[in-house]
């Protein structure tokens, strides 16, 4: 498929360079990661956010149909593919070191907390219900120690994995949020909690957070159940109750709407110095 030249759709889209090793290091699209195949189907926390356009360089033409379709189905409904080298006509290029070397992005909720209420690198965090520990990792980019738990032993696996890949060290700690005392040994200055919901976790919280430190929180709220996933009770918040979820620590921002695509409610706070 071509492309008109300077199309603005591709100065949004991220760039994915699915051509060998030796290709993509001698010349690629400027901007490109390098992922393979593979990655695109099984690695979906390797990927841009869903909303995001994609545009993937190099593969076989009939393959790449099916992993468009595949992509599609997965949420990101915005793909298109310059098959073999008509990328040259279509994309700026670069050689040398790649500009670019990741194109998944940590949680708004964290980018926007530190840059308001910036705490020193080098201190402790500790990502709960990490997932593939997107936050985690960004955190230990950043000279953080960063811890990831979660219950699930494949979440935890691509927390590894995505750490290894961006060439840094996360502690993993395989942990139950639900089961009583699940936090009593748990320690750090910069607690980040996003898209899960445990209301018994409030209180203990509140103790997790070392002095001085921050804690972000993010979940979904009631009126997210009208528009998609998660529809159970259990797992969204009645209107203001995040706001009032944490007494003991320093309320510094709180929002809650629609925004970034869901219902949600965010808060930032400080405990006691």
């Amino acid at each position: 498929m071509g492309f008109p030249p300077g199309d603005p759709w591709l100065r949004n889209a991220a760039c994915i360079d699915l051509r060998d090793v030796t290709a993509s290091a001698a010349l690629r699209p400027a901007g490109a990661v390098r992922l393979s195949v593979d990655d695109l189907l099984h690695r979906p926390y390797l990927l841009p956010p869903r909303g995001r356009p994609l545009v993937l360089v190099g593969g076989q033409r009939d393959d790449m149909q099916l992993v468009v379709q595949a992509l599609a189905a997965a949420g990101h409904a915005d793909v298109r593919h310059l098959p073999e080298e008509s990328w040259r006509d279509q994309l700026p290029a670069e050689s040398g070191p790649p500009s670019r070397t990741r194109l998944w992005e940590p949680s708004p909720a964290l980018v926007e907390a530190l840059a308001a209420h910036p705490l020193p690198a080098g201190r402790t965090a500790l990502d709960l219900a990490s997932g593939s520990g997107r936050n985690a990792v960004y955190l230990a980019l950043a000279g953080w120690e960063a811890t990831a738990v979660d219950v699930l032993p494949d979440a935890l696996e691509r927390v590894g994995d995505l750490a290894a890949r961006s060439g840094v060290r996360v502690r993993t700690a395989r942990i139950d949020l639900g089961f009583p005392g699940a936090l009593d040994d748990l320690r750090a200055d910069l607690v980040v909690v996003v898209r899960y919901l445990e209301r018994t976790l409030f209180g203990p919280l509140q103790r997790v957070v070392l002095p001085g430190g921050l804690l972000v929180y993010e979940t979904f709220t009631t009126d997210q159940a009208e528009v998609g996933h998660p529809r159970n009770p259990r797992f969204l918040l009645q209107p203001g109750e995040l706001r009032s979820a944490f007494p003991d620590l320093e309320l510094l921002s709180y929002r809650e709407g629609f925004f970034e695509g869901a219902h949600l409610a965010r808060l930032v706070a400080r405990a006691p110095a």
